[in-house]
């Protein structure tokens, strides 16, 4: 990685203690892309989603771990009103992001960020500021010593509802079962959130949804994501 100091301190995420891998290897190509971008779209620390120059009336939904960008593009190129907000901690998973994006001619629609998705909901986002939450697949933290790193959380929940607008959604999937239950029990009992498939239940398969490395991954290991659909109550 040699991208600059300075560059690292406004873009990428040092001293915020994470659980997981932060940092990585970036082709030149891909530091090109970053130091080209980043300065254009990237939510740096010190600044808010209000600071990043959002169409007036574009749809403001956010993916919380993004991976190397596969649903990112894919949500972009499907709904080409919204602005998409990337979180994601790994730098590598972010330089292919941006590659991709750029690629498919989606970038100035997506604001991203490698700083961690609490931070952000917290600190750069204002309350009933988003249309939508995306978290697919996320670190499954199998060991039960490690669940409290799980990214969906009692308190978690409570901060995305409160950046979400009345009517807004969160989307979630997991191809452990053990965990699509953790994430179902909790937000069912989240105030003002109701399961779009009722309480306990699922939904289906998006048709045509993009199948990312993680799901298909899980399936090449015989595992089948469960999805679920939740919507902020408007009253």
């Amino acid at each position: 990685m040699r991208l600059s100091k300075e560059f690292r301190d406004q873009f990428s995420q040092q001293e915020m203690r994470t659980h997981g891998r932060k940092n990585g290897f970036v082709t030149d190509g891909q530091e090109a892309r970053l130091l080209k971008w980043l300065p254009k779209i990237g939510l740096s620390k010190d600044k808010t989603l209000n600071d990043t120059h959002i169409p007036k009336d574009s749809p403001i939904v956010m993916e919380i771990g993004f991976g190397n960008g596969d649903f990112l593009v894919y949500t972009a190129q499907n709904n080409p009103d919204w602005t998409l907000v990337g979180v994601e901690i790994y730098l590598p998973g972010v330089a292919k992001a941006v590659g991709r994006l750029e690629d498919a001619g989606v970038i100035e629609r997506a604001r991203i960020t490698q700083l961690p998705a609490q931070f952000v909901l917290e600190h750069q986002v204002e309350p009933e500021q988003l249309d939508g939450i995306i978290v697919n697949h996320p670190d499954p933290w199998p060991k039960a010593r490690h669940h409290k790193r799980r990214i969906i959380q009692k308190d978690m929940a409570e901060m995305m509802v409160s950046r979400l607008k009345p009517g807004g959604f969160i989307q979630l999937a997991s191809d452990i079962e053990e965990l699509a239950e953790w994430m179902r029990d909790i937000l069912d009992e989240t105030p003002q959130l109701t399961n779009v498939a009722g309480k306990g239940g699922y939904v289906d398969r998006d048709e045509g949804r993009v199948f990312t490395k993680f799901e298909q991954r899980g399936i090449n290991a015989g595992r089948i994501s469960k999805f679920l659909h939740y919507t902020k109550d408007k009253t």
